[in-house]
């Protein structure tokens, strides 16, 4: 009997197609192709079809990579420590599903001074890393998630999870509160970050985005300009308020096609909500209106054309961006 040359080997094969291996290490695929072309970590077979295969051995070697990864070493380093050691090395760390709700190891006393709860692992670790009060856990953290599950898969709900339940607790608890304070830092200062970086790729016309909110109010509001960005539209942050004229002159300098409002709730905000609303009044160019205090916009009083987008940072930046740069390019 051949050899099958499908994808679809059956386990006593001793090959896997990439799809089991995601399912057993909980790598998404573009990690994997990472580690693979850029890094050089693993080097699975090919079908003559160009499908990869995965051995045991490749698999375990996977495991050891995030093993390393939770230990803190930079992937960019984990080439090095392999070969250095190749067949020591630290335990695999546990699968997210064997975290609880709080993103700690099954069976570990969880923290007395908090009482968040969450079921979703990736939120869970998240709340975990900022326990400790360092920006420096919180990165890792961050980072081996995103490897693990992608940036969609982090953003779509389990980070703003993480935020939204800290901040509940937060009204709450001293503790939690400190703990809100630092989350909000960092990632804030990601973000931005990020941003810059998602920006050097982006073309065609600017947009500039006007985002209210200081400290934790703004973390969604930068996740939004991200998440327009990483899509391919130049966002132009604007971090404050400025005067009609002000407003006017940066539209015409940049040609833009329209501005965009990311608000969080106002309810104590009141002047912002006014000076926005007196901005917007003004007769212009169309506006698109995103986050929990957006409908506090609606109706405009002027001419200009407001549209308000989904509360969802990542929906409404899907959203914009096929409005501005069509289903093709969003």
């Amino acid at each position: 009997m051949s050899r099958p040359t499908d994808p679809d080997l059956p386990p006593d094969d001793g090959l896997f197609p990439i799809r089991h291996v995601c399912a057993e290490t909980g790598v998404n695929p573009v990690t994997l192709r990472a580690w693979e072309r850029r890094y050089g970590l693993i080097r699975p077979l090919r079908t003559p079809k160009g499908h990869r295969l995965y051995s045991t051995e490749d698999i375990a070697r996977i495991k050891r990579i995030l093993a390393l990864l939770d230990e803190g070493v930079a992937v960019s380093q984990v080439g090095r420590v392999l070969e250095r050691n190749p067949r020591s090395g630290p335990a695999a760390p546990p699968h997210p599903d064997r975290r609880n709700g709080n993103g700690q190891d099954a069976g570990t006393a969880p923290d007395k001074g908090s009482t968040i709860s969450l079921q979703d692992p990736v939120a869970g670790a998240l709340l975990d890393a900022s326990r400790e009060l360092t920006t420096v856990r919180l990165e890792r953290s961050y980072a081996r998630l995103v490897m693990r599950h992608g940036w969609e898969g982090v953003h779509e709900h389990a980070f703003l999870n993480a935020y939204h339940a800290l901040r509940e607790e937060a009204r709450r608890d001293p503790a939690a509160e400190a703990r809100l304070a630092v989350f909000a830092t960092w990632a804030n200062a990601s973000f931005a970050e990020q941003l810059r970086s998602a920006l050097l790729l982006c073309e065609g016309p600017t947009c500039p985005a006007l985002t209210l909110g200081s400290g934790h109010r703004r973390v969604a509001g930068m996740l939004f300009l991200l998440a327009s960005a990483r899509q391919g539209l130049r966002v132009l942050p604007l971090l404050d308020v400025v005067s009609p004229e002000a407003l006017q002159r940066l539209v015409d300098g940049v040609a833009a096609p329209a501005i965009t409002v990311y608000l969080p709730s106002l309810s104590a905000q009141g002047l912002d909500r006014d000076r926005v609303r007196e901005l917007l009044d003004q007769d212009g160019i169309p506006c698109f209106a995103a986050g929990p205090g957006a409908r506090e916009l609606s109706p405009l009083h002027g001419n200009r054309q407001l549209s308000l987008l989904p509360e969802s940072p990542l929906e409404a930046a899907d959203v914009l961006t096929r409005a501005l740069l069509g289903p093709a390019r969003a």
